[in-house]
């Protein structure tokens, strides 16, 4: 018995359209590891990018993922291991599959058979459910495939397959980032493959598609349930390892569940001869983030992706003093440099010395640009205009359009992205005003609640200590008024972000939440905020997600709405 097998986990980020670059990425890696490999297996829809939705309603989409296949297939022929590559498979109807490639041939394909359609997810939309199941034999090895969703269900293909006799599961992936959700991910992982007595290979993107996030961190987990190999979070990473499949026959002959099951499913089976004897690469498990350093690093990388991706030079954000604008500036340097980062410094009369200096501390600590355009005059030209005497709240968003327009005008003048400093605590309530300070190209903290603000800011200070210490203990305010503070409307954020957190992620009624422990009168004022606000929403510029649900994809509410439930 040929008792090992070299796996290739390609934890690769691809370019959503793109396809030609795609699949010459796919090509390049797979004949960098050509050598030392059995099976490369790249991530769910790779040659396309992920999520390509209503691009797969377009037939010149499908056909141009057909043709760059077809390249793939043919260029195959040159190497001696086999990959799996996730991508749009037009039929008659569209699948999102998992092709299996080698030789110059393709040797089967897997379609997805549970399409999710919750949260981000929309693919009952775009695909036809797959029926059957796919499985390779490969030398004396048997390996079944799916796709991300499939290996959530426990009445999916993994244990037909394990009864037939399958040593491997290989699962490709698209799975996006929230915080919390790796943990899961593992710990569900880790029971599929101890209830199958087997190896579970789970190939997962990485970088970042708009709003969503990937965080990599492809696994192997050994039929002991143990994790085997883990490949980086949020960074490329190709890995490549020998499963000892020794260990699945020993595991199986002492624990004989197997033996008593039922095969389910459909199965297709293929075979491929692939005779070459490698040498034992031992596997490595890298480090997982945890805590703000995770959310932290998600951020970066969603920032990252998006300005590279839409080919911005730099960012411009304004720099008022606090700490959000303060955070942003942070995330925008780590992730792309401090020469790419632009901050605009843009006083009013309401402006205190406190707020300036701590924009320009700010500033130097970065070693970023920074430039100051004063909004007094042109404040006062627009109330002369208008000719109303008494100072109102349209007087104090005013000076927020101001703010907007000349971050627009250079953003417009240089090609520059705008970068929105508001976060999910002000958006969820309308504390920020449309076409002002929530305006932007992107909003990196859109799914930050303002206590998260803090602890996020206080992780990057601990790495390096470059936002002014006054940031975090001054009295968080708009300054657009004298002596205004964010509680003379809202309440304490430590109250606001739980009331917030119970209604938006948990959808608990207001009565739940006050059985919670709070006030009575809060929750109701809150979550009335929280539906007016829903026009400003809907034209909100988009951000990262974060948490597990965001305001974006996650949050389909209707702007005229009676229920006040």
């Amino acid at each position: 018995m040929k008792d090992n097998i070299n796996v290739t986990l390609a934890q690769i980020d691809t370019k959503l359209g793109d396809i030609e670059g795609n699949a010459k990425r796919i090509l390049q890696i797979w004949e960098e590891h050509d050598s030392v490999s059995h099976l490369v297996v790249f991530p769910e829809l790779a040659l396309s990018g992920y999520p390509p939705e209503d691009l797969l309603l377009r037939m010149d989409f499908l056909r141009e993922c057909a043709t760059w296949l077809e390249f793939i297939k043919k260029a195959s022929e040159k190497f001696t291991s086999l990959a799996v590559i996730g991508t749009p498979f037009y039929d008659g109807d569209t699948y999102n599959s998992a092709v299996l490639i080698g030789g110059g041939r393709i040797l089967g394909a897997y379609h997805k058979r549970f399409l999710p359609n919750y949260s981000v997810f929309d693919e009952k939309r775009y695909f036809r459910q797959g029926d059957w199941g796919l499985t390779l034999q490969l030398r004396e090895v048997k390996l079944g495939f799916s796709v991300c969703e499939d290996i959530w269900h426990p009445d999916g293909f993994e244990r037909t397959y394990s009864i037939m006799g399958a040593h491997v599961l290989i699962n490709i992936n698209a799975s996006p980032y929230y915080y919390g959700k790796y943990e899961f991910k593992e710990a569900f992982l880790k029971a599929r493959a101890e209830d199958n007595l087997c190896y579970v290979v789970y190939v997962n993107l990485v970088g970042g598609q708009d709003e969503l996030v990937f965080d990599g961190r492809s696994v192997v987990i050994d039929p002991d349930g143990s994790i085997y190999a883990r490949a980086k979070a949020f960074e490329e990473d190709v890995l490549t390892l020998s499963l000892d499949l020794e260990r699945v026959r020993r595991k199986r002959l002492v624990d004989t569940r197997l033996r008593e099951g039922r095969e389910n499913h459909r199965v297709v089976i293929c075979n491929a001869q692939i005779q070459k004897d490698l040498p034992i690469l031992p596997p490595r498990v890298e480090k997982s983030p945890a805590g703000e350093e995770e959310i932290y690093i998600a951020l970066k990388t969603g920032l990252k992706a998006y300005v590279q991706k839409n080919s911005f030079e730099k960012v411009v954000l304004g720099l008022s003093g606090g700490i959000d604008s303060s955070l942003v500036a942070c995330i925008a340097v780590d992730a792309l440099g401090k020469d790419r980062v632009v901050g605009v410094f843009m006083p009013s009369e309401f402006t205190s010395e406190e707020s300036r200096e701590d924009a320009f501390a700010l500033a130097k600590n970065l070693g970023i640009e920074i430039r100051e355009f004063s909004i007094g005059e042109v404040f006062k030209n627009f109330r002369d205009l208008l000719g109303f005497g008494d100072f109102s709240v349209a007087d104090e968003n005013l000076q927020a359009r101001i703010r907007a327009n000349i971050l627009f005008y250079l953003s417009n003048r240089y090609g520059w992205l705008v970068l929105s400093t508001s976060n999910k605590s002000e958006t969820a309530v309308g504390y920020t005003t449309i076409y002002g300070d929530m305006a932007g190209g992107f909003t990196p903290l859109k799914d930050v609640y303002k206590t998260l603000v803090y602890k996020l800011a206080r992780y990057r200070n601990s790495v390096k200590p470059d936002i002014p210490e006054r940031v975090f203990k001054k009295p968080p305010s708009a300054e657009l008024r004298y002596g205004q503070t964010d509680q003379d409307t809202l309440p304490p954020y430590e109250i606001l972000d739980k009331v917030l957190s119970l209604y938006v992620e948990e959808g608990l009624s207001e009565e739940d939440i006050r059985q919670r422990g709070v006030d009575r009168e809060i929750v109701k004022k809150v979550v009335r905020m929280v539906r007016l606000a829903e026009y400003k929403r809907k034209q909100a510029p988009i951000g990262i997600k974060v948490t597990s649900k965001a305001f974006g994809k996650d949050w389909r509410m209707p702007v005229t709405n009676a229920w006040r439930g």
